[in-house]
């Protein structure tokens, strides 16, 4: 059942190369929108790419409507898992690992290019989306996990119209975006007494390591972004997440080199020097410290 889900993982362009069909029953797959009706339409080209466990960048987010089963997943450091009655909406660039997946999995997906929203007039959300900025997961109750589905019902039925009739897919995707942004006021008002600070600091420390740390791994600079001194920033760290600031940002360094590993041909001292390490040697001890392996083992699979 695992290898079912690896469309979630992939560029829309590697998927469409991949398929003999891209258009069937249960997907649609074009150079710039993809939509899936049931994990059924990824069975095409799970066996070619996809491995459990391994990071992988989003080319294009993702929105998943979760029907049934549940997906254990790492996303951008954090691990969640995805249950039945929840919508997901994960922004392009996004880090993503699929931990496991249970046998009863059922789910439904849309994805789409940054270009095919190109020159529309965005909204907030759907602009955080677009930036990279955005990671929602809500819990839905019957009657939205019904609105969503409409919407996903209207898409793909309108998506297979001939010639591709592109002004309405983006009126209607920018429409989803107003309405899953109503829905998550409507939560972040609920528990927005349940937040304490330190969580809100946390959150913000990760987009910071997310976004800097294969430039920046010195707490100094973490600290100074968030206006607080570096001995309260590894306290407040470590009391929230039981790990420490360099924990996270080395646990983001390895993310990346993980990426560049299994995703490039590039060359060990090659993918030293885009990490901003001094030396070959040095990216080799530092990668087996933190994963018991060298690069050229994890490269190789072993």
């Amino acid at each position: 059942m695992m290898k079912q889900n690896n469309l979630l993982l992939l560029a829309l362009k590697q998927i469409f190369e991949l398929s003999s069909v891209p258009c069937n029953t249960y997907r649609f797959v074009s150079a710039e929108l993809g939509m899936v009706r049931s994990v059924k339409g990824t069975l095409e080209v799970s066996e070619q790419i996809f491995m459990l466990g391994q990071p992988y960048r989003l080319t294009e987010g993702r929105i998943l409507l979760m029907h049934a089963g549940y997906i254990r997943v790492r996303a951008n450091l954090i691990e969640f898992t995805l249950s039945a009655k929840q919508l997901i909406v994960t922004s392009p660039g996004t880090i993503l690992q699929v931990l496991e997946v249970s046998n009863d999995c059922e789910l439904e997906m849309l994805a789409f290019t940054n270009s095919l929203m190109e020159g529309w007039q965005k909204e907030t959300f759907l602009q955080m989306f677009l930036q990279g900025r955005l990671y929602v997961q809500l819990d839905l109750a019957e009657k939205e996990e019904k609105r969503i589905q409409q919407f996903f019902d209207m898409l793909w039925d309108v998506v297979h119209d001939e010639p591709f009739p592109r002004e309405i897919v983006r009126s209607l995707i920018a429409a989803l975006f107003h309405q899953i942004y109503a829905y998550r006021m409507r939560e972040m008002s609920e528990d927005k007494q349940q937040r304490t600070r330190q969580e809100e600091v946390f959150n913000r420390f990760l987009l910071l390591v997310n976004k800097y740390a294969i430039r920046e791994r010195n707490i100094i600079f973490y600290a100074e972004r968030l206006y607080l001194t570096p001995r309260y920033l590894s306290t407040l760290i470590r009391q929230t997440s039981g790990r420490t600031v360099m924990d996270w940002v080395n646990e983001a360094v390895v993310q990346e080199a993980k990426l560049l590993l299994r995703h490039s041909d590039k060359l060990v001292y090659q993918i030293a020097d885009e990490l901003n390490f001094p030396n070959a040697s040095f990216f080799c001890k530092y990668f087996r410290r933190l994963t018991g392996k060298t690069p050229h083992e994890y490269r190789l699979g072993e």
